[in-house]
């Protein structure tokens, strides 16, 4: 199941799989990229209505608004580049390692960036204009929890696939 050339270890995978990981990785990549353009577009809108302007008052409030959805365009980018670990239609191991690394390492401070932009509210006066603090912005706090999971998950899946996965798109019996 599994051969080494030269240097580079390949897992051969079914073509069905490996089609499905090239057309994929670029629908869901790209279909990230637009809804996380399109939420965060949405809430500064919202937040221009409630609040007047569309960026809280403070350095931290904007980080705390700016940051998570630039970790899910970093997650969209990854999942974009998972159909860099094909060669024809086997994997790069090494290729499919790295790219795994950097997905975990990307969604976790994702939510580690989440979970901030939740607590600055929470903990700190960002708007100036009420004396007390804020509840923080659900819509945002989960949807950009939810695109950046969904990211993880489509691009483990394509860079990790199950036997059960590679089973179900296998045309032969060496899965």
């Amino acid at each position: 199941m599994q051969g080494t050339f030269g240097q580079v270890e390949f897992v051969p995978l079914p073509p069905r799989f490996a089609d499905r990981v090239r057309w994929g990785s670029v629908v869901v990549g790209c279909s990230m990229i637009a809804g996380m353009v399109l939420l965060f577009g949405l809430t500064t809108y919202l937040q221009g209505i409630v609040h007047g302007r569309a960026f809280p008052d403070t350095l931290l409030g904007k980080a705390a608004a700016v940051l998570p959805p630039l970790g899910v365009l970093a997650l969209a980018v990854l999942v974009l580049t998972c159909r860099r670990c094909l060669r024809g239609d086997y994997l790069v191991v090494a290729s499919a390692a790295a790219t795994r690394g950097a997905l975990l390492f990307t969604y976790f401070l994702t939510l580690l960036l989440i979970l901030g932009s939740f607590a600055v509210p929470i903990v700190f006066r960002v708007w100036h204009e009420t004396p007390e603090l804020q509840a923080p912005d659900l819509l945002t706090t989960v949807s950009t929890l939810a695109f950046a999971t969904l990211g993880l998950v489509a691009g483990m899946s394509y860079v990790r696939p199950s036997v059960q996965t590679l089973r179900k798109y296998s045309d032969h019996p060496i899965w």
